[in-house]
């Protein structure tokens, strides 16, 4: 029996350990469209903290101050939205941060006890 008990917590072990390596393989593969999605809101806030004042004194001299202001808003906005789906490009697609893997392998492990 403790024979028995040992190679479970062996199994365990193998199990676990393989469970966070495939989490942290995919894990990884997400850095970088967090690197965009973190990439798309500091131009945002830098974008407008910086140049917001600026842009809207230029536009003052063609246009209402509403409307200069309405402008320069929809450029900021078209900016951030072109940089929020290029982050949502490259997070679609990759696998979930689970693991899948070793699941499907300790299924088939179990599949293939319970038949012999």
């Amino acid at each position: 029996m403790p024979e028995s008990t040992d190679q479970n917590l062996v199994l365990a072990r193998s199990v676990i350990d393989a469970a966070q390596r495939e989490m942290w393989s995919k894990a990884r593969q997400r850095v970088p469209a967090i690197r965009f999605g973190v990439l798309a809101g500091t131009l945002g806030v830098l974008a407008t903290a910086a140049g917001h004042r600026f842009n809207v004194m230029m536009l003052e001299r063609k246009l209402p101050p509403e409307v200069a202001s309405l402008v320069a808003a929809a450029v900021y906005t078209g900016g951030a939205g072109c940089a929020a789906v290029a982050a949502a490009r490259r997070w679609r697609g990759l696998p979930a941060p689970l693991p899948t893997e070793t699941a499907r392998q300790v299924a088939e492990i179990i599949a293939d006890t319970a038949r012999d």
